[in-house]
This record gives C-alpha cells, sequence and structure tokens, in this order.
C-alpha cells in the first residue's frame, strides 16, 4: 500500500506528491553500468516524455545515486534542521543485500525500475527515525532503504528483466558502496 493508491485523497487536500521535500544519502556513483548487455543488445533504457517526471532517466547509478532516508517533507527548505537532527549521525557505507524491480506507479509509463536494495542496518533507520521527526507525510508505510539503478522498458517483457536482474545480483549482491554525502 502506498500513495498512489490513493492519489486523489492527496488532491483533495492539496498536496502535491512530487513536491515534497526529500532528504538523501548520495553514494559513491557506480561505474561500468553502459557495459550491461543482455542478449548481445545494450539494455533497453526508458525515459520519461514527460518532464515532471525527470528523474525517469535511463541509467541513473552512475549520475547521483542515493539511498533515501525520508521522503515526504512538508517543505523543501528545513535544511536547517535536516542539519539539528543528524548533527552527529553518520553513515560511511551501505551494503547491496539484492536487486530487484519495481514496476511503474503510473498508468501513462511503461517500465520497471531496477534497483538495489540496501540492507537495513541501525545507521541508515536512526538516520531515517530522526528525520521523522521533522514535518512531513509518509507515502509508503516501511522505510525500505534502496537505490535506483535503472529505468528499462517494460515492452522488452519480464524474461528480459529478470535475465537483467540475475545480472545485477552478480555484479552487486553484498557489495559495500560508499556514502558522500547527504542532500536534499
Amino acid at each position: 500500500m502506498n500513495w498512489n493508491q490513493y492519489s486523489q485523497v492527496y488532491e483533495d487536500l492539496g498536496i502535491a506528491v512530487d513536491t515534497l521535500g526529500c532528504v538523501m544519502l548520495d553514494l559513491k556513483p557506480l561505474e561500468n553500468m553502459y557495459s550491461i548487455e543482455l542478449d548481445g543488445a545494450s539494455v533497453a533504457l526508458y525515459q520519461s516524455k514527460n518532464k515532471k517526471r525527470f528523474w525517469i532517466n535511463g541509467w541513473v547509478a552512475d549520475k547521483k545515486p542515493h539511498v533515501t532516508l525520508l521522503y515526504g517533507l512538508l517543505s523543501k527548505h528545513y535544511k536547517k534542521h535536516i542539519d539539528v537532527v543528524l548533527s552527529d549521525w553518520s553513515c560511511d557505507q551501505v551494503i547491496v543485500d539484492h536487486v530487484d524491480y519495481f514496476p511503474s506507479p503510473y498508468s501513462d509509463e511503461n517500465y520497471y525500475c531496477i534497483v538495489a536494495h540496501i540492507k537495513t542496518t541501525p545507521e541508515l533507520l536512526e538516520g531515517h527515525r530522526r528525520l521523522s521527526l521533522l514535518p512531513h507525510i509518509n507515502t509508503f508505510f516501511d522505510y525500505k532503504p534502496h537505490m535506483t539503478i535503472a529505468y528499462i522498458n517494460a515492452e522488452q517483457g519480464p524474461a528480459y528483466r529478470d535475465k537483467l536482474i540475475v545480472q545485477f545480483n552478480k555484479l552487486l549482491q553484498d557489495k559495500p558502496i560508499e556514502t558522500v554525502a547527504i542532500s536534499t
């Protein structure tokens, strides 16, 4: 269950979910992601035609990969308060648990979001809990740390997606990834 199932409620309340604030734990970019091939061809990447969905942009793990610490802040202008609640908190690395996917939540976008699920460590939970003290809306029930790797075209089919996930699991499962900053 997540906010997409009740989007009309948010609309009626005057809340544009895509404008809520976010705190991210930035990660060291992964290299050589463009070299992944499946069945002798380059991966069929997906890029949104909707400019408001700028983040849906093919390979993303080599640009500014991140783990979301908290999404749903009621203002994007909480930097001072974020710094206070995270003042003595740190997380030097995250570890990939496994790679999987999320289907597109948008009826007009046909893609799979390939993600590296991150092991939920005490450090990540502590950062999330501290940030939860700030005014926010939970758009998902559970905190499931993950890093987006890529958006791929769902027209290739589930078998194609699953083969790609197997390759990514071979490359990334149990791999530590260094953190580099906190951003909003």
